[in-house]
C-alpha cells in the first residue's frame, strides 16, 4: 500500500510533468495571450495554478486503495512544491543545454522559445525563476490543500465562483457583443479581451452566492417544488417555456458568428441524438456513424444542386423547382438513411462490442472512400464533391443567414428531441434497454433482437441524415472532405461527455466539444489536446456523464448497489416481440 507522502509526491510530479508538457506543446505561450483579468491575470497562470491546485487536492483525499491521506494543508503543499521543483528543475535543465552547452534545444521541441523560459522564470533571471516557481507551487498547492478544510457546500460554492469568473473571460468576447445589444453598460465588467478586477470578484460573488442558496434548498427545482400548489409537470413546463424563450431570442442579442456557431452545434445535436440512440438507448458501438451524415449531405445535394447530375445546370432555381425543392429531399433523404441503416446493420447482427466498432468503422470508410472514387465521380462529384446545392426555402426568407437557419435547425433538432423521449418511454425503449443489458436474456425473454438492432440503425441512421442535409444547405456544398473518421469520434465523445443514454445530456455535451471550441477559435490548433483532457477527466471523475441517464448510471455503479429487479424482468413484463 502506497503511503500517504509517497502518493502526495507522486501527484506533485505528475502536475509537474503536465505542465511541462503544456509548455512543449505550445499551449501555455499560446494562452497566455488571453486575458483573465485584464493586464493582471493571464489564462496560462491560471491553467498551471489549476494544475497544481487541483493534484494538490486530490492528494488530501483517501486513495482507493484505502490508503490514508495527509492532512490537506500537509498533502497539498507537499504535492504543490513538488510540482513546482519539478517545473523548476525542467527550466534549470533547459537553461545549461543553452547556455552552457550551447545545444540547439529547438531542433528537438520547436515550442521550447523564449516567451515559453520568460513564462517559467515569471520574466526574471533562470535563478530568480527557479524560486519564484517554487514558491508558486507551494501557494497553489496550500490553496488546493485548504480546500479540505472547508464543508462540501462552500467547497462547492468556491469552485462554483472560481469557475464562473475564468469562463466569463472566456466568453469575455461574446457576452460583451450580447450586452452591448441589449445596450446594457459593461465597461465595469469587461475590458477588451478579459474581466476587470471588480468584474471578476463580481462574478465569483453573484454564482457563489447562487450556488450556496440552490444547496440551502436542494437545487432550482427542489425550491420550485416547495411552491404551494406546484407538481413536477409544473415545473417541467416552466423550464421548457424559460429555454424555449432563451433560444428564441439568443440570435438577435449576438452576432452573426456566433448564430453560425450556435447553428453548427445544432448540428451536432442532431448526430448526437441519432447515435445516442444507437449507442446509448441499444448499447450497439458505432464508429461509422459518420457515413449517415455523409448520406444525409449528398442526398439533399443530389436532389438541389445545380452540379448534380439529376438537377442540370439548365435548372435556374434549383430551390423552386419541384422534385429539387429542400423539403421534397429532406423526405426522400431520410427513406435513403433508413434504406443503407439498414443495409449497414444487416451483416453485423450477430457482431457485439469491439468487433460491432470496427466493422460499422470500415462501413464509414466505404462510404467516404466511394464518393471519393474516380468510379462514381460523374455522380458524387469525386473529391471536389457537389456545388451550388440549394438553400431552405422558407417564406422567402434568407435562410444563408445563420440567423434565420438557426431557428430551423434547432426545429429540427427539438423534434428529434420529442422523438427520441418518446422511444425512450416506449415500449421499443425498453427493449432496446433489455437488449443493451444482455443480448442473449433478453432474446430469451421474448426480444426480437433482430428487430430492434435493425430498427435502432435505421432510427439512428434517419436522425443523423437530418444533420447531414442542414449541412449541406447551409454551407451549399457536400465535400467528402467534411465527413471523415474525425467526425464519428466527435459525435461519440459528444455522447460520451453528455452521458450515454442521456438526451439532455447531447444537448450539453454539444455546447461544451463543439460550442466552446468554435468560439476559442484562437486555440483551435490544441482543440485535440483539449478534447483528450476533458474525456480523461470525464472518465476519472464522472464516468456517467455531465447529465447521465439515471439507469445508465445506476448500471456503471452496480456493484455499489443491491441487486434491483432489472430492465429484463421489465421487457418481459411489458410483452416486448
Amino acid at each position: 500500500m502506497m503511503s500517504a507522502r509517497t502518493r502526495s509526491i507522486r501527484q506533485g510530479l505528475i502536475s509537474g510533468a503536465i505542465v511541462i508538457y503544456l509548455g512543449l506543446v505550445g499551449m501555455l505561450v499560446a494562452f497566455d495571450a488571453r486575458a483573465i483579468i485584464t493586464g493582471v491575470l493571464n489564462f496560462a497562470t491560471v491553467l498551471v495554478a489549476i494544475t497544481f491546485g487541483g493534484f494538490a487536492y486530490l492528494s488530501g483525499k483517501q486513495g482507493k486503495d484505502g490508503a490514508p491521506a495527509q492532512p490537506g494543508l500537509i498533502a497539498g503543499v507537499t504535492t504543490g512544491g513538488v510540482a513546482g521543483a519539478t517545473v523548476a528543475a525542467f527550466s534549470l535543465v533547459v537553461n545549461f543545454l543553452i547556455e552552457t552547452l550551447g545545444w540547439n534545444v529547438r531542433n528537438m521541441f520547436t515550442s521550447i522559445n523564449d516567451p515559453l523560459v520568460e513564462f517559467f522564470s515569471f520574466g526574471q533571471s533562470t535563478t530568480v525563476g527557479v524560486l519564484f516557481m517554487i514558491v508558486f507551487g507551494l501557494v497553489a498547492g496550500l490553496i488546493g490543500g485548504s480546500l479540505h478544510l472547508l464543508s462540501n457546500t462552500y467547497r462547492k460554492v468556491v469552485v462554483m465562483g472560481f469557475a464562473a469568473s475564468i469562463f466569463g473571460a472566456l466568453g469575455a468576447p461574446l457576452f460583451k457583443v450580447m450586452l452591448d445589444g441589449l445596450n446594457i453598460p459593461n465597461r465595469w465588467l469587461f475590458e477588451r479581451d478579459g474581466l476587470t478586477i471588480v468584474g471578476a470578484i463580481a462574478l465569483m460573488v453573484v454564482f457563489g452566492a447562487a450556488r450556496l442558496g440552490s444547496e440551502r434548498v436542494g437545487g432550482p427545482r427542489q425550491a420550485l417544488l416547495k411552491v404551494p400548489g406546484t407538481t413536477e409537470k409544473n415545473v417541467r413546463w416552466v423550464i421548457t417555456i424559460l429555454a424555449l424563450i432563451g433560444m428564441g431570442v439568443l440570435p438577435w442579442i449576438v452576432n452573426d458568428f456566433v448564430s453560425d456557431v450556435l447553428g453548427f452545434v445544432g448540428l451536432y445535436i442532431l448526430l448526437g441524438l441519432g447515435l445516442n440512440i444507437v449507442v446509448g438507448f441499444a448499447g450497439l458501438l458505432d464508429l461509422g456513424y459518420v457515413a449517415f451524415y455523409a448520406v444525409g449531405a449528398y442526398s439533399v445535394a443530389l436532389l438541389t444542386a445545380r452540379s448534380s447530375t439529376l438537377v442540370g445546370g439548365a435548372v435556374t432555381s434549383p430551390a423552386a423547382a419541384g422534385y429539387t425543392n429542400f423539403w421534397v429531399a429532406v423526405p426522400i433523404t431520410i427513406v435513403i438513411a433508413v434504406v443503407i441503416g439498414v443495409a449497414i446493420g444487416a451483416p453485423v447482427l450477430r457482431l457485439r462490442g469491439d468487433y460491432l466498432a470496427i466493422v460499422t468503422l470500415g462501413f464509414g470508410e466505404i462510404i467516404r472512400t466511394l464518393v471519393l472514387s474516380d468510379w462514381l465521380k460523374g455522380t458524387f462529384g469525386g473529391p471536389q464533391g457537389l456545388t451550388e446545392v440549394a438553400s431552405v426555402p422558407f417564406f422567402g426568407l434568407n435562410t444563408r443567414d445563420p440567423q434565420i437557419l438557426y431557428y430551423l435547425i434547432y426545429a429540427f433538432a427539438g423534434f428529434a428531441l420529442f422523438i427520441s423521449y418518446r422511444l425512450k418511454t416506449s415500449r421499443v425503449g425498453r427493449a432496446w434497454a433489455a437488449m443493451r443489458e444482455d443480448e442473449d436474456i433478453a432474446e430469451g425473454m421474448g426480444v426480437s433482437v433482430i428487430k430492434y438492432k435493425l430498427l435502432a440503425f435505421a432510427t439512428g441512421a434517419a436522425v443523423g441524415s437530418l444533420g447531414g442535409a442542414f449541412f449541406a444547405a447551409k454551407l451549399s456544398v457536400a465535400n467528402p472532405g467534411s465527413f471523415t473518421l474525425l467526425v464519428s469520434i466527435n459525435v461519440l465523445a459528444v455522447v460520451v461527455l453528455g452521458g450515454i443514454g442521456s438526451i439532455p445530456g447531447v444537448v450539453v455535451g454539444s455546447l461544451v466539444l463543439v460550442g466552446l471550441p468554435e468560439l476559442l477559435r484562437e486555440f483551435g490548433e490544441f482543440r485535440l489536446h483539449i478534447y483528450g483532457a476533458i474525456l480523461i477527466a470525464i472518465m476519472i471523475l464522472k464516468p456517467e456523464g455531465l447529465l447521465p441517464d439515471k439507469r445508465r448510471a445506476l448500471e456503471l455503479h452496480q456493484g455499489d448497489h443491491q441487486p434491483e429487479k432489472g430492465l429484463l424482468s421489465a421487457a418481459a413484463t411489458e410483452g416486448v416481440q
